[in-house]
Order: structure tokens, then C-alpha cells, then sequence
């Protein structure tokens, strides 16, 4: 009996463990290779980091995903960074620009071309060549790509703002500092959301990890989006590992953890400045901060801890294996999550299950899916005052209950997401 011929598909993206997205497109490529023959195209070659790049060759070639190709910016683009230490040319000329990047690719017979991030490369490489190639695509949305409402990207600037200040030495070089910031994001505002909305029209599917990407893109697209709801979830080595480590653990230890990435979209500072008046009431409590920081960031980081006064109360364990960060987080007495950017944020959901509860900021993907949820408390953002209260609260007296949302397995989410994947390839359209 003759074995069923896969059909070919086309993948661009990071799917890389370093992040929730990274981890979540890693996933999505494990799933696909089982019921295609998968061929994976390079974006940014020429400005990847080595380490990176070295890393995601040996996963492909480990996987047996065969390689089509790669994008390549010209150097140009990035001598301003090196001249004048601004990236402002290298964010915006790719929006102005679409057609900028220099394109190599094998031309084999694919049927179908998936995009696994919203990063402006990977949707712009994705639509470019699902044009070239005259092959049906789609694009799976991780984040929201720009926001409709101006006040969620106001306080987004505002987090940026907050770490473009705390990092000048001067009042010279925080004014220079912010103006950059203000006029790079707000130019990155209205660009971003007239490229994405004209390159979105050029696939067959765009797909949103959960409710709160088309929430926060606005009206026009909470119809046109496929939203899965949500698109993640802890898979089963992850729920082994969180049994393993609750085992093991008995107790809370006198430490608190910051749950996202140390950026400031994030909200690190915010929860650096929470710390320091939550450490003046249990002046013996430490922060945790897991995740990996940029070398180039990481001095600017301690130093800005050491401003604050809380240098010698705050530990950065940089990146760690999954199941030691589970074991942070299991004994942590609570998580700081005051994050303004996430769909449906892996870091939530994690400590709920290792019995860690959370403060976080009331946004659409935390609003959405952990409103009313026992063991977390949400605030408005920037409402520092009411984020450090009740974290100050939870320390003194403890929550009763905390219980993890229900929601989908991985294997409900994966078959969902294959099965759309299949019905583009077949027919060439959207379910």
C-alpha cells in the first residue's frame, strides 16, 4: 500500500524556547512535521546573532525541516545604530519599505505558506513570497501586532518612557533619551498599523492565539481574525514537570518573583518600584527576576536597582531550564506580572498551577481570560499604588484559593490549529 504523499508547506518564523512565543511557534513546527513535509525560511540573515542563528540550524536539522531560503536587509539600514546609537532607521525603514529585504528562494512545489509570528519580517517575508510563489498563507498572530486604542499604546510609551529615564545619568540625556523614544514608538504607532492592516489583507488566514489580539487590533478586525480560544496552554511535559515540582516543594520561602521577561513592556520597572515599598514593609523579602536581559541592557538594569536603594534585595537568575524556574516560582509567596503587552500570558497560568498567586494589570488578555479567576488580583495600569496595597496584602495575610482557569489541552489546541492548516492547503481558503 502506497504511503499517503505530504503536502508541503512553507514556515517562517522564531520558534525558539527563549520566549512564550518563541516557545509556542517550537510547538506549532513539532505538530506540523507530523502531517507535512515542512521547509523553513530565514528572516533577517544578515542581523540575526550568531549564537541564534547556530541554534535554530541545528533544531530544523534536528526536526528534518528542510531549508528554503533566507532574507537578507542591506547593511545600511543598520550603520545609524552604529554611528549614532539610535535604531530609529532600522525600525522604521522596514515599515516604509516593505520591499527592502533581498529575498533568496528555493522555488520547490509548496502548497502553502505559515507564518508562525507577528514580528513585521517574518508577516512582510510571508506575504511577499505567498505572492511570488502564488500559494495560499496565513499568519497565526502571537501578540497584537498595533493597537486600535490610544490609550493602550500610551501606556505602553509611558513603560518605555519610565526606563528611558530611570537610565540617564543626566537631565541632558534623559530629555535627548525620551524625545527619541516618543518620536521612534509614535512613528512605529501609525506606521505599524497602516503596513499590518495592508499586508493582512493578502493572506487567506490571520489566526490569533486568543480573544484579546482581535480585542485589542479593534472592530474591524474582531471579525476577520480566527481567534482560538485560547491558543495556548501548558502541554503534557509541562504539567509532568509542575506535578514533579509541587512533590517536591513544601513550603514558601521569603522571596517574591517578577513573572515576565526583564524588559519594560513588561512592566520590570514598575515592579522594581513596587518592590522597593513593598521591601520597606518586609525588609526582609528578595525579588526574583528570571529571564534572560540583554547584555547590553543588564548594567543599565543594575543600576537602576541600585537607585532605587534594593541592589543587595533583588537576584537575577538570568535564563533558566524550565523546571528550575517552575521550582522559583512554586516557593515564590507571589508573582509581580504588572505586563502591558500579551495575548494570553504562559506565565499566569504557570504559577496559578504551582500555587503562587498573581497580581497583574487589567488588560484585554488578562482581563479576558483570568477576571474573577481565584488567586489573582488585577489593577488598572499604572495604578502603582493599588498594585503595591494589595501586593503588601497578599504578603500579611495570604489568599484562600488559588484555582487555575479550564481551558483546552495542548493536543485540543494543536488539532485545531493543524486542522485549519490543512483545510488552507486543500482549498487554498479560510475555514
Amino acid at each position: 500500500m502506497c504511503k499517503e504523499k505530504k503536502h508541503h508547506i512553507l514556515v517562517i518564523g522564531s520558534p525558539l524556547p527563549f520566549t512564550g512565543g518563541g516557545l509556542r511557534a517550537l510547538r506549532s513546527l513539532r505538530e506540523y512535521i507530523k502531517y507535512f513535509k515542512v521547509y523553513f525560511f530565514i528572516t533577517g540573515f544578515s542581523y540575526k546573532a550568531l549564537p541564534e542563528l547556530i541554534n535554530l540550524l541545528k533544531l530544523l536539522k534536528s526536526m528534518n525541516v528542510g531549508l528554503s531560503g533566507f532574507s537578507q536587509m542591506p547593511e545600511m539600514i543598520f550603520k545609524p545604530r552604529k554611528i549614532l546609537g539610535t535604531r530609529i532607521v532600522e525600525s522604521i525603514l522596514p515599515l516604509m519599505m516593505p520591499n527592502l529585504a533581498h529575498i533568496r528562494i528555493n522555488t520547490l512545489n509548496y502548497n502553502a505558506i505559515i507564518v508562525l509570528n507577528e514580528g513585521w519580517d517574518y508577516v512582510s517575508n510571508g506575504a511577499i513570497l505567498a505572492e511570488f510563489l502564488k500559494i495560499p498563507s496565513m499568519v497565526i498572530l502571537q501578540l497584537p501586532p498595533f493597537y486600535s486604542s490610544r490609550r493602550r499604546f500610551s501606556n505602553i510609551l509611558r513603560a518605555i518612557l519610565l526606563w528611558r529615564a530611570l537610565r540617564s545619568n543626566t537631565p541632558i540625556e534623559k530629555i535627548l533619551s525620551e524625545i527619541e523614544a516618543i518620536i521612534l514608538n509614535t512613528s512605529e504607532y501609525y506606521l505599524r498599523r497602516l503596513r499590518y492592516e495592508e499586508v493582512f489583507r493578502k493572506f487567506n488566514i490571520i489566526l490569533g492565539v486568543s480573544k484579546a489580539v482581535a480585542v485589542e487590533m479593534g472592530d474591524e478586525w474582531f471579525n476577520r481574525v480566527i481567534c482560538l480560544d485560547p491558543g495556548v496552554s501548558l502541554d503534557d511535559e509541562d504539567l509532568m514537570i509542575i506535578k514533579r515540582v509541587k512533590e517536591k516543594v513544601r513550603g514558601k520561602e521569603n522571596y517574591i518573583v517578577f513573572g515576565g521577561r526583564p524588559t519594560s513592556e513588561k512592566g520590570l520597572f514598575e515592579a522594581l518600584i513596587s518592590f522597593k515599598t513593598i521591601s520597606k514593609h518586609f525588609p526582609d523579602i528578595k525579588l526574583l527576576i528570571t529571564g534572560k536581559a540583554l547584555p547590553t541592557v543588564f548594567p543599565h538594569i543594575r543600576r537602576i536597582c541600585k537607585k532605587l536603594g534594593i541592589e543587595s534585595k533583588v537576584v537575577f537568575t538570568g535564563f533558566i531550564p524550565r523546571e528550575r524556574r517552575f521550582e522559583i516560582v512554586a516557593k515564590a509567596k507571589l508573582m509581580l506580572y504588572p505586563s502591558h503587552v500579551d495575548a494570553f500570558p504562559y506565565a499566569v497560568l504557570e504559577s496559578l498551577h504551582l500555587g503562587t498567586p498573581v497580581i497583574a494589570y487589567r488588560i484585554p488578555a488578562l482581563e479576558i481570560y483570568y477576571g474573577g479567576t481565584p488567586g489573582v488580583e488585577l489593577v488598572n495600569e499604572w495604578d502603582l499604588e493599588s498594585f503595591t496595597v494589595k501586593a503588601i496584602d497578599i504578603l500579611e495575610k495570604g489568599v484562600g484559593v488559588i484555582e487555575p482557569p479550564k481551558i483546552k489541552s495542548w493536543d485540543e489546541i494543536m488539532n485545531e490549529e493543524v486542522r485549519i492548516v490543512q483545510k488552507l492547503v486543500i482549498t487554498g481558503k479560510s475555514i
